[in-house]
């Protein structure tokens, strides 16, 4: 069977999101089919249900809570919500509305969503991105709860510049670490008549359980402006990001960046280079997690010349080298949006996959590092439309975060045992 091909999405707009004191969400058309959703540029499942649940939603973010809870963000028509459920996704409580907005759209497409992040004192910490229709950039917006139930009022992290896809890291002492993509850069070097790749990547911090955030300075320009910003920690507390860079040539490889206490960027590096150069925007941010003896995994999707597929590299020198690319996932099935995770003892990495008709998610597991990993097995698939697969864990016990416009939303727990594994 011929591979399909991954369709690549328009350059994202220049203009700036004025979103003011209130955020905006209107209602998004449906969208069948899977190609477009998964492997371009912005089409990803809407359910035409129109009820405030997770089944409703295009996006669906998870985390779980100190308490074993599960919680989740979403948003449908007007309004982003945070629900919560005591087994496992089986159920959910009534969702708390974290706003309701009259104008412009939330980001809810694929790689670009609301968020939720469970604090270490039980509260939560939401997120969600306003931008006017048809303009690829707008205003970050945060609430906190501190018992999931009612959220204060959305306070943007920043009020001008234009901002999209925020990531965030708790540490052990409780400090919020944030990143994002910021064009303050860009439009200043648009309105002087000069030339700028991308967008710049942002960072900033809050001590206050998530109602203040300090820095927030740009700490590298030319990010690519329309991929994810992923997040982990390092075994000293300190975060690491991973994103997309644009670099000379117009080249859209992966670049991961370690912050000091002061949010100042102490180590970054380039993860590979695949030798992608392209004027369209990817949509296809990578995914980072950091395992218990300190290894800096990465997982990402490429369309070069030197590498064009699904790709894995790990660092054990604290981000300073990679090693070299190790290619995985079928590309019969145009294998896209790759996530990783690390457990105690392991690594699990999820990935869709689509043969025309139906998308699975694929699944495999390695016990020594990311050297070898289990066979390939399917854990879940899908007739429609649907959601990135993100993974998360409790309590040692991974699970698969899934939406689809068929099935609704679903957390499956990854098999505990791994079959024979291959190299």
């Amino acid at each position: 069977m011929k591979a399909v091909h991954y369709a690549l999405a328009i350059a994202l707009s220049a203009g700036v999101a004025h979103a003011g004191d209130k955020a905006a969400v209107p209602a998004a058309p449906a969208v069948t089919g899977e190609p477009a959703a998964q492997h371009g540029g912005g089409a990803h499942p809407v359910s035409a249900c129109a009820e405030p649940k997770p089944d409703c939603a295009a996006t669906v973010t998870p985390a779980f809570g100190k308490d074993g809870r599960l919680w989740i963000a979403y948003s449908v028509g007007k309004s982003v919500y945070v629900a919560s459920s005591r087994d496992l996704g089986k159920s959910f409580d009534t969702p708390a509305v974290v706003a309701t907005t009259q104008d412009g759209v939330i980001d809810a497409n694929g790689d670009a969503r609301p968020n939720v992040v469970a604090l270490n004192d039980g509260g939560l910490l939401a997120s969600y991105t306003v931008r006017p229709d048809k303009v690829m950039i707008g205003t970050i917006f945060t609430a906190v709860s501190k018992d999931g139930k009612s959220f204060s009022a959305p306070q943007p992290i920043l009020t001008e510049g234009g901002q999209r896809f925020e990531a965030f890291a708790v540490s052990p002492k409780g400090r919020i670490w944030a990143a994002w993509l910021d064009k303050t850069h860009a439009l200043k070097a648009k309105a002087e008549g000069r030339d700028f790749a991308g967008s710049g990547i942002a960072f900033g911090w809050s001590d206050d359980g998530g109602k203040t955030f300090k820095g927030k300075e740009i700490g590298l320009d030319h990010a690519c402006e329309c991929c994810r910003v992923t997040a982990a920690l390092d075994r000293d507390g300190l975060p690491v990001f991973a994103w997309r860079q644009v670099y000379e040539g117009n080249m859209r490889d992966h670049e991961v960046a370690k912050l000091g206490p002061d949010g100042a960027i102490k180590v970054s590096t380039r993860v590979s280079q695949d030798d992608w150069s392209t004027n369209a925007c990817p949509h296809h941010g990578p995914s980072i997690a950091i395992d218990s003896t300190g290894g800096w995994n990465v997982v990402w999707f490429a369309k070069g010349k030197k590498n064009n597929g699904l790709f894995f590299a790990n660092s054990h020198d604290g981000g300073k080298s990679f090693s070299a690319p190790q290619k995985f996932g079928d590309d019969e099935r145009a294998p896209s949006h790759p996530w990783v995770l690390a457990t105690k003892g392991r690594l699990h990495r999820a990935w869709k996959e689509f043969d025309g008709e139906n998308t699975t998610i694929v699944i495999q597991s390695s016990r020594d590092g990311g050297k070898a990993w289990s066979s390939p097995r399917v854990l879940a698939a899908t007739a429609g439309a649907s959601d990135h697969p993100l993974l998360i864990a409790q309590k040692g016990v991974a699970y698969l975060s899934w939406a689809t416009a068929k099935d609704g939303y679903r957390l499956i727990s990854l098999p505990a045992s791994d079959d024979h594994a291959q190299k």
